[in-house]
C-alpha cells in the first residue's frame, strides 16, 4: 500500500466506521418503531442487552433487566390505545469513546382518544446503544414527555 493509499485509509476509516454505527443506530430505532406498532413484545424486548435500564415517561415505568423490560413492555403494549401508532421525526447519534452510541431523538405516539378525536402525544428519547456480536442493542432507553409551557398570564 502506497504511503498516499495508507493515509486516505487512516483518514476515512474513522469517519466510515461513525456512518456505518449511525446508520445502526437509526435501523434499531426504526426497528423499535415496528415492532411497537406490530405490538410484537418479543421483538421489542430482543433489542435491550440482557443488564439493560429502561425509563420510559408513566409514573413506575422503570426497568433493569430482561426479565423486569419483559414486563414493562408486556404493560404498555397492553395498554396502548388499539389505533396507537409510534413514529421516530429526527434522531441524532453522537459515537462515544469506545464505540457506544448516544442517540437524541424525538418521536411521536398518535392515536384516536376517548372524545373520538386524534391526539398525538410527543415526547423525547435519550439512548445508549451498543453493537454487541453484530447486533445493536439498548443498554439505557429513556423516553420522556415534557410539560406544556405555562399558560400565557397576559391573556387575563
Amino acid at each position: 500500500m502506497t504511503r498516499l493509499a495508507l493515509t486516505v485509509t487512516l483518514f476515512l476509516l474513522p469517519i466510515l466506521t461513525c456512518a456505518a454505527l449511525v446508520a445502526d443506530a437509526t435501523a434499531h430505532s426504526k426497528e423499535f418503531e415496528r415492532a411497537m406498532n406490530a405490538r410484537d413484545g418479543k421483538a421489542v424486548l430482543a433489542l435491550y442487552m440482557s443488564d439493560a435500564r429502561v425509563v420510559w415517561p408513566g409514573e413506575g415505568e422503570e426497568a433493569h433487566g430482561t426479565a423486569e423490560i419483559e414486563k414493562l413492555v408486556t404493560k404498555t403494549l397492553t395498554e396502548l390505545p388499539k389505533d396507537a401508532k409510534f413514529a421516530m421525526k429526527s434522531q441524532t447519534a453522537i459515537v462515544l469513546p469506545g464505540g457506544d452510541l448516544a442517540t437524541i431523538g424525538q418521536w411521536e405516539e398518535s392515536f384516536t382518544g376517548n372524545d373520538g378525536k386524534p391526539q398525538a402525544i410527543t415526547f423525547r428519547t435519550t439512548e445508549i446503544i451498543r453493537k454487541v456480536h453484530g447486533k445493536t442493542l439498548y443498554v439505557v432507553d429513556h423516553a420522556s414527555v415534557g410539560l406544556p409551557p405555562p399558560a400565557d398570564s397576559s391573556a387575563h
